[in-house]
């Protein structure tokens, strides 16, 4: 078979003033290719090298891309994820197989529609030649939703989640990683939720798989519910949901990380809607045992927006990463909108939670709005997860030039 055509990396853009980060190439064909919700990743790292599930404008599809760090540019490698402009994808790599689960969305306050395959594709990797080759296409639902993410339990089995019909769904394969049953609704009365609410999955604590998802139907239920699988249980054995957070003043972006250590902590990155200037807008929901704790990330005096949280476990910090307002000196620098900004980071040791440290900026488009950041689902520097000396990468989406962004940090450092 032969090997696939590799496009060689653009010559990089030269930065103007005022700008932070790297530009990328167009996307010019798809709008919002990193998603919008926060609770997917797009990228992941293998081999020793950083890697991205990327739009390709010359086919107009998507494509796996290879990041050279040497050069700070994407590399095609010409292997295709999804020929269908308009979707939204969770990247996985577990180790040994590449997962790309991939959707039609539909925008906030939309109710999910049928006849909309969403797909996971699976790719093996070649050492020898750097090169992934696809394994198979299986179906996971028929719905076109507004976020959907996968992860892998201990057992093989790949799990998936979204919001259809005001309910939260599941469906996951056999043991083969591949072959996805019937989907079916989370067994709680709690999973009722509304049209605007999503719901998101992560492998934690050795054996166990957990779901986070908002609700918000206006009453006293409202919040941010966990509920957890063990592996190797029934498929519609959960635990009964717990509030991680309890209130009327939930939305629907989510991201979720935990250790590679079995002692079942995690953390999510949500975003409320609280409006007073002094209450938390982004919040680190923090779980130890069996006890959630809410961390302030930034007021809605800071205007934040569409946050992501990675775990370094090198330095043992956790770093998060948000849309702010643009810094002075630049174009609508200030401006508190919730079309973009800038990318900033905020980051804390991991076992003494503290956000009152100053923000930095690391995706700055000067003249326009940067947007929607996103990375990967592991975990950083992370002898456990194979990652170790990844340093990091953060790729993020000018809507109004269709152009990506990233922030690249060699490890080691």
């Amino acid at each position: 078979m032969p090997s696939p055509t590799v496009t060689p990396p653009p010559a990089p853009i030269v930065p103007e003033p005022g700008d932070v980060g790297v530009e990328d190439p167009s996307h010019v064909g798809t709008p919002s290719p990193t998603g919008t919700k926060r609770a997917t990743s797009a990228l992941w790292f293998n081999d020793g090298i950083w890697w991205g599930n990327l739009w390709d404008t010359d086919s107009s599809d998507f494509h796996i891309f290879r990041f050279d760090a040497v050069t700070s540019t994407w590399v095609d490698t010409g292997v295709a994820t999804d020929p269908r402009a308009n979707t939204h994808h969770d990247v996985l790599w577990d180790g040994t197989t590449l997962n790309v689960a991939s959707y039609r969305f539909v925008n906030d306050g939309l109710p999910a529609e049928p006849n909309y395959p969403t797909t996971m594709r699976r790719y093996s990797y070649n050492a020898s030649t750097k090169a992934y080759t696809l394994l198979s296409a299986t179906q996971i639902n028929n719905q076109r939703v507004e976020a959907l993410t996968i992860d892998k339990d201990s057992t093989g089995r790949v799990w998936a989640t979204w919001q259809q019909g005001n309910r939260i769904y599941l469906n996951v394969t056999g043991t083969d990683g591949r072959t996805w049953g019937t989907p079916f609704a989370h067994p709680s009365p709690l999973s009722n939720v509304s049209v605007d609410d999503t719901s998101a999955v992560i492998a934690f604590d050795g054996n166990k798989m957990g779901v986070m998802w908002s609700r918000q139907v206006g009453d006293a239920t409202d919040g941010r519910y966990w509920s957890h699988h063990v592996d190797g249980a029934s498929n519609t054995d959960w635990t009964t949901p717990v509030a991680a957070v309890l209130g009327q003043n939930s939305s629907d972006h989510i991201n979720l990380k935990t250790l590679s250590s079995s002692d079942g902590r995690v953390f999510a990155a949500i975003k409320t809607s609280f409006t007073f200037a002094s209450e938390p807008l982004i919040q680190l929901l923090a779980l130890n045992g069996t006890t959630w704790t809410a961390h302030t990330i930034a007021t809605v005096a800071e205007c934040p927006n569409r946050m992501i949280v990675m775990i370094d476990e090198s330095t043992q910090m956790l770093r998060t990463f948000a849309t702010y307002p643009k810094p002075d000196g630049t174009t609508d620098a200030g401006a508190c909108t919730r079309t973009g900004g800038a990318i900033y980071e905020k980051s804390t040791p991991l076992d003494a939670i503290d956000f009152t440290t100053t923000k930095t900026p690391r995706i700055v488009d000067a003249d326009q709005y940067a947007h929607n950041v996103t990375s990967m689902k592991q975990n950083l520097n992370s002898a456990a997860q194979r990652t170790t000396n990844s340093g990091l990468l953060v790729l993020a989406d000018v809507n109004a030039t269709s152009r990506y962004w990233h922030y690249y940090e060699p490890g080691g450092r």
